[in-house]
Order: C-alpha cells, then structure tokens, then sequence
C-alpha cells in the first residue's frame, strides 16, 4: 500500500483537502488552527490513534512529538478540517467487470453501515442513480444541502484512474464540494 502522500500525488488534479506534510515544530502553523494531524500510513488510523484533531499549538506540539514517537520514520502531515457528510469512493480491479467503482457512506462507519453501491464502468448518470439507491440517501441528502453533482464528478474521475485499489475514505461531501482527506492505493 502507498501511503496517503504518495496517492494524493497520483490524484493531483482532483479535490484533495489542503495537506501539508510536516518536518519539524516550526511547521505546525502553516494550516489555521483547528485541523487535523495523522501520519502518512495506510492503516486504520482512529484505532492505532494516529489521526488527532488540533485547535491550539500547543497541542499541536504535544501531538507532533507522540507521533513521532509512536511512528518513527513515517511522515506526519496536517490538513484543513472540513465539515460535512463522510462518504467513500473506491476503485477495484474486477476478474468479470474489468473495473468497479463504489461509493457510499464512509467514514468510520464504513464498515458497520455497508451503505455502498457497485458499478462497472460507469457513466455520470450511472452514478448519480446509483448514489438514490444508498439506504440513507433520503435521510441524509433531503435535509442538508450538498453539492452532489461535485461528489458524482469526482467518483466519475475516480474511476477512470488507470489505479488497481483505491479507497478514498472519507470524501467529505458539504455544500461547497466533495474533498478527497484520506486516501489508500496498490
């Protein structure tokens, strides 16, 4: 697995939360406070504790200095906090349909709530039908306004990336767009 820093550079032209890899204490104020911190690994960050949310630098401080403890050798970085609903986009490479494309609810509840929809190759409007089909699309997406035609456009990009695996999750999905601020690939 590549590490977060190492995708996003294979999706550059795509909406990718502001992210800024960290070498030093001098850096920590480069990105207003609050933001996260997390290191640039492909593990499941809330349960190894390796992403934090920082309001104040000394926090930030205290934060730098245990990941950098607990994960030697491995990039630190700090990204904008953007609001909204977390949703997952991946891509899969598919013995029978050549590439699937999913999409659905992410974030931490990514894999308790299963709320994903698969497609082969598919067409914008594919994408959108596929994104009414999600169990929790009337809950969430009638109450709040979302930019979902950014999130279709994004997932439409996403699957046309020459990747094997790709998991971006979350994408947060808000009223302004759909940002990429986590990222997994092969």
């Amino acid at each position: 697995m590549k590490t977060i820093l190492e995708t996003f550079k294979l999706m550059k032209n795509l909406p990718i939360a502001k992210t800024i890899q960290i070498n030093s204490n001098s850096d920590l104020n480069k990105i207003p406070f609050p933001y996260y911190m997390k290191v640039s690994l492909s593990v499941h960050k809330l349960e190894k504790k390796a992403v934090v949310k920082i309001d104040n630098l000394d926090s930030a401080n205290k934060e730098y200095l245990r990941l950098k403890k607990e994960f030697p050798n491995v990039p630190i970085i700090i990204q904008e906090l953007i609001s909204g609903t977390e949703m997952i986009i991946g891509l899969k490479d598919d013995a029978v349909f050549d590439k699937l494309l999913l999409i659905g609810f992410g974030g931490t509840n990514a894999e308790v709530i299963k709320d994903v929809q698969f497609r082969a190759n598919p067409s914008k409007d594919e994408i959108s039908k596929a994104l009414t089909q999600l169990k929790l699309y009337p809950v969430l997406f009638k109450r709040k306004k979302h930019a979902i035609d950014k999130f279709v456009d994004l997932a439409y990009e996403v699957s046309k990336l020459n990747l094997k695996e790709l998991d971006l999750n979350p994408v947060i999905l808000n009223e302004k767009g759909a940002f990429i601020v986590d990222a997994r690939s092969n």
